[in-house]
């Protein structure tokens, strides 16, 4: 084993997956690995990454970086997905495991009939019932699920809800209800999982996991985990085993260089919680020390493009506790740390979408220059993507399309629509015009039901309603020779 664990950290400002890709072909990573020119060599390493899409993009920056439009990838395997994926970590040719992972469908829908069980058994006591419809026993249902899942994470243990009646009956019942419940859904719960040789899909992963970190013992290639924050307990084991390889490295997303020791320290979190409640640096402080290293033991690969607005982000997330050290340390250039940042004051919403986008089309006429919009708010990010498509540039949108919203989604949708409000006009021609209902050169049709029966006088309800007023629109020839 090697005397020093191999950590890196690439900066913020820096390209994370181009970066990496250069670290690893040129033997900056694993020392005695350098498999620029040798593909056989490529072939034999191992990658880490958070996600499939990083996957995907982490195969195309490997190929820019060797010039090439064709080579030997490494074995590279998403982390987060692997619930998803049973046979990502799994020996050639061995058959999936039995308990295997239950579908997020069907475990939907049997805690949800678990819930409305709970809720008729109330209802027939005389209480009252939060469960008052099948949407919100499948609302409670998801709850219930992200519950399940935090605790496996967390590794907390449901026989501890035996000693959680802290709260007096008295001053509040809710808590006691929500204690009962749990206590009767969780055992009826794991009894179907038994009997349908199934597990919750976050143990699942952690299994997964487990067994990946014992393959490893016996691994000898070159292994990197890059791009996580081991965030979920499970995958920090896992990168702390495989830092201490003979052939592993550890490459950590943006870890805080410029933030001094003592505020460092004082970077708090709780293992329990999401990381985004507390400070952006907790998951990888609570890495580092899992690995058994200090932040001064992290190498940096690659160059900072905005080494000053690192600086000022750094000291914009300082902890509380040490603000008062703004005085002394907010006197770098922060006009430098801010410069080419604009603000664009938008008088509605059409107007935010579309300047965005004439920033994002104006990217195109500079060869070379990319461009990319991040926002939690995915209506934005749509009337984005949409006034793009008026000048026919398409954009790969990382968080997929829902198929509510996709163009089966949306004909369905439509369809329901209509059947809902009995063929009302507005819905009916919503319809009628999809282009999965009718072709662009029958529209013309369309436009004459349009004038000659939709509007005006509204057709009586339904099908029949609308073939009398077919009718009585043919009688009187309003629809010509169309």
């Amino acid at each position: 084993m090697s005397a020093r664990p191999k950590v890196f950290s690439i900066p913020p400002s820096a390209p994370f997956l181009p970066t990496l890709a250069a670290a690893l072909l040129d033997g900056k990573l694993i020392p005695g690995f350098a498999p620029r020119g040798d593909p056989l060599a490529l072939a034999s390493a191992t990658v880490y990454l958070p996600t499939r899409r990083a996957v995907r993009a982490f195969g195309e920056a490997l190929l820019a970086a060797l010039g090439t439009e064709a080579t030997l990838l490494p074995r590279i395997v998403p982390l987060g997905d692997a619930d998803e994926d049973a046979l990502a970590f799994a020996e050639a040719g061995a058959q999936p495991e039995r308990p295997a992972p239950i579908s997020i469908t069907e475990r939907r829908l049997v805690l949800a009939s678990l819930v409305q069980r709970f809720a008729e058994a109330k209802r027939e006591s005389g209480e009252a019932s939060i469960a008052s419809s099948p949407a919100a026993s499948l609302q409670l249902a998801d709850a219930l699920a992200r519950l399940f899942d935090d605790m496996t994470i967390a590794g907390a243990s449901f026989d501890a809800l035996d000693d959680a009646g802290f709260v007096p009956a008295e001053h509040d019942q809710h808590w006691q209800d929500s204690l009962t419940f749990l206590k009767l859904v969780r055992p009826a719960w794991e009894s179907y999982l038994i009997a349908r040789s199934l597990v919750d899909p976050t143990v699942w992963r952690d299994r997964l996991l487990a067994r990946e970190r014992e393959r490893l013992k016996l691994a000898n290639g070159p292994t990197v985990a890059a791009g996580s924050t081991g965030t979920i307990p499970a995958v920090g084991e896992l990168i702390a085993a495989i830092v201490r390889l003979p052939h592993g490295a550890v490459v950590l997303p943006g870890l805080d260089q410029n933030l001094d020791d003592v505020s460092f320290e004082l970077i708090e979190g709780s293992d329990t919680e999401d990381p985004s409640s507390g400070h952006p640096q907790f998951g990888l402080k609570r890495l580092i020390n899992r690995i058994g290293i200090a932040r001064t033991e992290v190498a940096t690969l690659g160059t900072p493009v905005a080494e000053a607005r690192e600086k000022l982000l750094s000291e914009a997330f300082r902890p509380a506790a040490t603000t008062d050290m703004w005085q002394q340390n907010t006197r770098f250039a922060a006009a430098q740390a801010l410069d080419e940042v604009s603000v664009i004051e938008a008088a509605d919403l059409r107007e935010e979408a579309l300047a965005i986008a004439v920033a994002l089309r104006e990217t195109l006429e500079q060869p070379g220059a990319q461009a990319a919009l991040i926002t939690p708010d995915r209506a934005l990010a749509r009337r984005v993507a949409a006034e793009l498509r008026r000048w026919d540039v398409a954009v790969d949108d990382s968080a997929g399309v829902a198929l509510a919203d996709s163009a089966v989604g949306r004909f369905a949708r439509l369809a329901l629509t209509a059947a809902a409000e009995h063929l009302a006009p507005i819905p009916l021609l919503a319809l009628l015009r999809h282009p999965l209902f009718i072709r662009r050169k029958d529209l013309r049709a369309v436009d004459a039901l349009e004038i000659a029966v939709l509007r005006g006088p509204r057709p009586a309800r339904g099908a029949d309603g609308l073939l009398r007023a077919l009718g009585e629109a043919h009688e009187q020839k309003h629809f010509g020779q169309s």
